[in-house]
């Protein structure tokens, strides 16, 4: 998070001492809307956005680009090319310190990012109340999410998701996906591996369909983080795994590893941790389970399993401690919770 809060107080300095300076930066020059600024964007470009809220969304085609926002940057109903706020096409784009708010497509899918090119960098994002953050087209090469929150997001009813990935590998650190609705998933994923750690994946009070959902198998990783099923969710499982069908196997990986989370189970109908059809390793140890839960001799040997809230000690949902809180609140329910299987 250090490198994010240090950008911003640069981007202040740039427009103080730029008394011309309106809006946005594109390489040092002083643009009046980032509109304007776009014919000025080439493959290099440092895109500096000041404070404030912009309407209009951008289609932006060069690689090797940093999109970098002040504190308060809000793209509120900013749409382009039907897809998103930041439609962005070219290779290796960073994008940084951006909020989004009430972004809707005619597809039904509208994005804070739309990203069509390869290796994406998002950081310091916060989307809330749109249809989807951040959606990929076809192969997207690496991308990086941290220090981000996504709430509230979905449409479709079940068609657009919180972050909908197809890339070599998606990195999902230090972030939040909170209270999805109308059946979006909250990582809906065709990537080859998937990586989530330190990280908090929660349905509250939303109507989900899934926290997680690997559609193509590939390699999955949660590890060191905060998991939820509440009651609303339309669907029993946490986590799908190759669910879709006629989905054959894809990748030369074809791994689960669920290791050190915190897992709550607060669904009052049928809760399953994970249904696959394919999987060639599966790696389920270290955990701390929270409430009751479909077939636990799967997953209790190497993890502990705690019946309720109320045996492991834990306040009632929709409490949850933040992912800095997550070790400190399990080593307490190791040594005040009633066990199911100590």
């Amino acid at each position: 998070m250090l490198k994010s809060a240090v950008i911003p107080v640069c981007i202040l300095i740039a427009f103080s001492f730029n008394a011309l300076a309106n809006g946005v930066l594109v390489d040092g020059k002083p643009f009046a809307s980032l509109k304007s600024a776009i014919s000025s964007i080439k493959d290099g470009s440092r895109i500096y956005l000041e404070a404030g809220t912009y309407t209009e969304g951008v289609y932006i085609k060069a690689s090797n680009i940093a999109i970098l926002g002040e504190p308060g940057v809000v793209f509120d109903g900013a749409l382009a090319d039907g897809k998103a706020a930041l439609v962005l096409t070219g290779d290796n784009v960073e994008v940084e310190s951006v909020e989004c708010a009430n972004i809707t497509a005619p597809a039904g899918n509208g994005a804070c990012i739309r990203f069509e090119g390869a290796n994406l960098v998002a950081r310091d994002i916060h989307v809330h109340d749109c249809e989807s953050g951040i959606m990929t087209a076809g192969d997207a090469g690496k991308v990086e999410v941290s220090y981000s929150r996504f709430e509230r997001l979905g449409n479709r009813n079940g068609y657009s998701h919180a972050l909908y990935i197809k890339a070599d590998e998606l990195h999902f650190r230090y972030s939040s996906v909170l209270s999805t609705k109308m059946q979006g998933s909250g990582i809906k994923s065709r990537s080859k591996k998937v990586v989530v750690e330190n990280s908090i994946i929660a349905n509250l009070d939303g109507v989900d369909s899934r926290l997680i959902d690997m559609a193509n198998y590939g390699e999955l990783i949660v590890r060191d983080s905060i998991l939820q099923q509440g009651n609303n969710s339309s669907n029993s499982q946490l986590i799908a795994y190759g669910l879709e069908k006629k989905i054959k196997r894809e990748f030369e990986i074809n791994k689960i590893v669920i290791k050190d989370n915190l897992i709550f189970f607060d669904r009052r109908q049928a809760n399953v941790l994970m249904r696959s059809r394919l999987e060639d390793e599966r790696i389920i140890s270290g955990n701390v389970f929270v409430g009751d839960f479909n077939n636990p001799s799967e997953f209790v040997e190497g993890n502990l399993w705690y019946l309720s809230r109320a045996k492991a000690r834990v306040a009632a949902a929709p409490y949850l401690p933040e992912i800095h809180e997550k070790n400190v609140v399990i080593d307490t329910i190791r040594v005040i919770g009633e066990a199911q299987n100590d």
